[in-house]
């Protein structure tokens, strides 16, 4: 299920799905540790003897933000109320907060009760939890280690919950606390332990006809008792909706810290890119991790029991760059120093001596906090000959954008710490990672992580990152090195044209093998990761070559159903309808948002006239389109229903967003000022 609305200071994030239920409570690292386990935590309402869950048939449910800010507008009604509910987690305390106005709508007065669920399955373990209420400060708090979460709510002014239940679960979840609040009156368990869950409720004892009132709910999170009992004792002391009002005003003023003139472009596209500035946010962390997503529904992908919440160094740098390209340069450069610090270096840890040999490389993923994560590569082909366990484009792309970043801020004191042991090992690995046999990029996994080959689309990253090697050591003074990567960056483009250009397609190929005799074998599959071949400099755009490869990739992979969108490759089974199978000839695969904002992107760059940037256009109001009522944008979309697959979020589709209209911004003023001066 996707999560519609994502909240989060960095630190603290707090996922809602389409019912309105939290689903995700990561802390206090995002995408690290989710101590709820993906599992609902539920809103109910009690009124006048009947009881009622948010997420049930009787609720329509409209789940929006609020304008340019990271807290939701969620509007619930039924027969009876109306409520209108504001959700944030405060910009600078990791406290979640949540405001509720009760609208009766009724023609007499009411007795209503809120009660708020919490499931709880702390470091994702679910065994050795407790939770227990505490009479002095009249709260809910549950622990396990390091971490503690207080529960706690009010009705206005008035601070302090009604009543309050704790439960122990079974192992898969069930029959917690939650049920005991279905009668409306919860039985006061002062403690359980093991698998637990607690709700915590507040009662407006006389709603007037016509009339509304407010009600509070706060879950802080801290390391220790001492620092959540703080936490609550500052909201108690400045009430709740000072911590609300605040953090609207917070993500406002971040938001416009670039004065942008979008040129004319639709108000919905503007929305699209703020909101997507705004969700990107809530999957950073503080400490430099960019996480691929945080939507724990997925938890089987093709490769076993996992998700997304990783930092994936290919995910990072296209949102780092992202980034930069809207100004947010401070947390772009903490991505950089996160992969500076993870890199693998192959003769250990970097030395402080200059070793121009020493090499390095990004591995396949990593945890928030700077650890090796699971990965299914493996480290020995059938033969049993050692293989490295990347993607060789991860380590690359690092190189690519953090040249774009030094080119746009000239902070080269922030890339100062980072050159020996991330940019010049890294050039090093790259020109000596080689096929040698083609003196192509040396087989590795690519983009989409199906199989070990020799991609165009690598190669086109390498030879970028291989240039931005070369820049970086001429601005070093380094000449020696700058030649070689040069050398090896230009080996590279003379191979790539003479082994994956095809005379007879006219166009690149998506990748070759190569066998031990040197020989090759071709592998004919229309991908749209070969936008990578102009996208990074290898090739112009308007290359014949580039022209007819994009064009292939337009003809053969455009899903040709009234939803549209580009797929990702032919064929592809990821997230696949085996309904579809009859009409795999109409639909490649399913469209991904990535594929068809790099059509945008491949229209902006070839755009001769202001007219030209309209195709452009059109693509960005396809991805609105695609967007969930809240702006959040999924991975991929079944191709005839439209509804969202796999993730969502994912925050490389709402990087891409972000990138696609400052690249169409940037293109506008070059066209319209040439067009001032021939006029």
């Amino acid at each position: 299920m996707p999560r519609d609305l994502p909240v989060s200071n960095g630190n603290l994030l707090v996922n809602f799905d389409r019912d309105y239920n939290i689903r995700d409570i990561y802390y206090p690292r995002v995408g690290k540790a989710n101590h709820t386990l993906g599992r609902p935590c539920r809103t109910g309402v009690w009124v006048d003897g009947r009881f009622s869950w948010l997420d049930s048939d009787g609720w329509a449910k409209e789940l929006r933000y609020e304008g340019e800010t990271m807290a939701t507008q969620v509007i619930a009604t039924n027969q009876e109320l109306k409520l209108v509910c504001h959700d944030v987690v405060d910009f600078n305390r990791d406290i979640f907060l949540r405001r509720v106005e009760v609208f009766n709508l009724a023609s007499s007065p009411r007795e209503v009760r809120l009660f708020f669920h919490f499931d709880f399955c702390l470091w994702e373990i679910g065994r050795g939890d407790a939770i227990y209420y505490h009479p002095g400060d009249n709260v809910l708090i549950a622990y396990k280690d390091n971490c503690y979460f207080l529960m706690n709510g009010g009705l206005g002014d008035r601070i302090g919950i009604d009543r309050w239940t704790t439960a122990h679960k079974d192992e898969q979840g069930g029959e917690g606390s939650w049920s005991d609040a279905e009668d409306g009156l919860l039985t006061k368990t002062g403690a359980s332990f093991g698998s637990i869950d607690g709700v915590v409720a507040v009662h407006q004892p006389e709603l007037p006809s016509k009339g509304s009132s407010v009600i509070y709910m706060w879950l802080a999170a801290a390391q220790d008792l001492e620092a959540v009992r703080f936490l609550d004792y500052i909201v108690r002391a400045r009430k709740p909706q000072f911590f609300i009002t605040r953090t609207i005003y917070f993500w406002r003023a971040w938001l416009k810290k670039e004065d942008t003139d979008f040129h004319g472009l639709p108000p919905e596209i503007v929305d699209l890119y703020e909101r997507s500035l705004l969700v990107i946010r809530t999957h950073v962390d503080n400490r430099g991790g960019i996480i691929a997503a945080t939507d724990s529904e997925l938890a089987a992908l093709s490769h076993g029991f996992e998700n997304y919440s990783y930092v994936w160094p290919r995910d990072g740098a296209y949102i780092a760059n992202a980034l930069d390209k809207a100004g947010y340069a401070y947390l772009a450069s903490r991505f950089y120093e996160f992969c500076c610090d993870v890199i693998h270096h192959e003769q250990g840890q970097a030395s402080p001596q200059e070793d121009y040999e020493e090499s390095a490389y990004m591995l396949h993923k990593y945890t928030p906090d700077r650890l090796l994560a699971a990965s299914w590569m493996p480290q020995v082909d059938e033969g049993g000959n050692g293989l490295l366990p990347i993607q060789e484009d991860e380590t690359a792309l690092i190189l690519h954008v953090l040249w774009q970043h030094y080119l746009k801020f000239r902070d080269i004191e922030i890339i100062t710490p980072m050159y020996r042991s991330l940019i010049i090992h890294s050039a090093n690995f790259m020109v000596g990672f080689r096929e040698p046999h083609t003196r192509l990029p040396a087989p590795s996994f690519d983009l989409w992580e199906d199989r070990r080959c020799v991609y165009s689309y690598t190669t086109a990253t390498v030879w970028a990152g291989l240039v931005a090697g070369a820049n970086f050591a001429e601005l070093f003074g380094e000449l020696d090195q700058a030649e070689e990567y040069r050398r090896a960056a230009t080996e590279i483009k003379e191979a790539c044209v003479a082994y994956l250009y095809d005379e007879g397609e006219k166009r690149f190929l998506k990748a070759i093998s190569v066998r031990a005799d040197g020989t090759t074998e071709r592998v004919y599959t229309v991908d749209a990761s070969l936008y990578g071949l102009w996208y990074f400099g290898m090739f112009e755009p308007t290359d014949p070559r580039i022209e007819r490869t994009i064009q292939a990739v337009m003809d053969r992979l455009w899903c040709r159903t009234n939803i549209g969108g580009l797929a990702r490759y032919e064929g592809d089974e990821y997230h696949w309808d085996p309904a579809l199978h009859e009409q795999r000839n109409q639909i490649p695969g399913n469209p991904w948002i990535i594929c068809t904002l790099w059509l945008a992107q491949y229209h902006i760059a070839r755009a001769h006239t202001l007219e030209d940037l309209k195709q452009a256009l059109s693509l960005l109001q396809w991805a609105k389109g695609t967007a969930l009522p809240s702006g959040v944008l999924a991975e991929q979309l079944h191709p005839v229903t439209g509804q969202p697959l796999s993730v969502s979020p994912l925050t490389w589709s709402h990087a891409t967003v972000v990138a696609t209209v400052q690249e169409y911004l940037q293109k506008y003023e070059l066209l319209r000022d040439q067009a001032h001066r021939q006029g």
